[in-house]
């Protein structure tokens, strides 16, 4: 601007200020000119990435919206035709809301608007509380925790129903190192475990975790391969029992036996009390959690009663 009215009142300029003020019109155009480039590549970009495919009144449906849905379709004509649907079925819900808003009275209206916002910040408030909640999981419960519940509530811990201890392993009748497989099912040693572990591919069938409790009806479900009589059988043998049909032999141990009225064994009840432990723990919490957010708040001045 003040060269313009130099150059019309006749006034000679210095040629270093008519060169430094064209450097700097060159460089603001330039620079509009990117600007106004990356924001079309940017439209272009999201043009691309997302596209316009519906309209219902003051409601738009993008390409993204129904996108996630595709890798269900099992053909291109399934897929189509489910497009389709998609787009109909959200026209229908958005014209309908909009009819809605029109023909509700406004009492109504505004019910349904505390609901809707009660339901948003419920959603919120929970995820957020979960989202605590699994950060401190490891601190809402100990080994000790666990131990002294059960410690203190024995009597609440009293067998139903008899609970047993058992391993065996079926092995084909051939197989040559059967000999020295049933010595190490029965001395059950640390080395006997590791051998016969080594050698399990060799095995039809086996269950080793013999420091596992089971319910008879747990039991029976494994030994499917005998018959009603053998599974009774080896229930009611002590330490070791053998059976084999035409191709396999079965070897099997009944390790323990607890019967009703006795105490369940703590790694039988372990897990029942860990849910119970940690419940009342996250209770506990999320009690102390919600009450702690609000003395934070009437500290901070965030929330103040009048």
């Amino acid at each position: 601007m003040l060269i313009n009215h130099a150059i019309f009142y006749n006034i000679n300029v210095p040629t270093t200020m008519i060169r430094k003020y064209s450097l700097s019109l060159i460089g603001a155009c330039s620079s509009l000119f990117l600007l106004s480039f990356l924001i079309s590549c940017e439209s272009i970009t999201q043009a691309k990435q997302d596209r316009l495919i519906a309209r219902a009144d003051n409601h738009y449906l993008y390409w993204s919206d129904i996108e996630r849905e595709l890798p269900s379709f099992s053909s291109e004509q399934d897929s189509l035709s489910k497009v389709n649907f998609l787009i109909n079925e959200w026209a229908r819900q958005k014209l309908i809301y909009e009819k809605a808003l029109i023909n509700l009275d406004a009492d109504k209206i505004s019910v349904l608007n505390a609901m809707v916002n009660d339901y948003k910040t419920n959603l919120f408030k929970n995820a957020y509380r979960e989202l605590i909640l699994k950060s401190s999981q490891d601190s809402l419960y100990t080994g000790t925790l666990v131990n002294d519940y059960y410690m203190k509530n024995l009597n609440s811990f009293k067998l139903k129903e008899s609970i047993y201890r058992i391993r065996y392993i079926g092995l084909p009748l051939d197989n040559v190192d059967q000999k020295e497989i049933k010595r190490r099912f029965k001395s059950f040693n640390r080395e006997d475990i590791d051998y016969l572990d080594s050698l399990s591919f060799q095995f039809s069938n086996y269950f080793l975790l013999d420091s596992v409790w089971l319910k008879e009806s747990e039991i029976r479900n494994r030994l499917d391969f005998l018959n009603e009589r053998q599974q009774n059988r080896f229930i009611k043998t002590p330490n070791y029992y053998e059976v084999k049909d035409s191709l396999v032999l079965y070897l099997l141990s009944l390790v323990e036996q607890l019967d009703p009225g006795n105490i369940a064994p703590l790694p039988y009840v372990e897990q029942t009390i860990k849910d119970l432990v940690s419940n009342k723990r996250k209770i506990e919490f999320l009690r102390s959690f919600d009450n702690d957010i609000l003395q934070d708040a009437i500290k901070t001045k965030k929330f103040e009663k009048y």
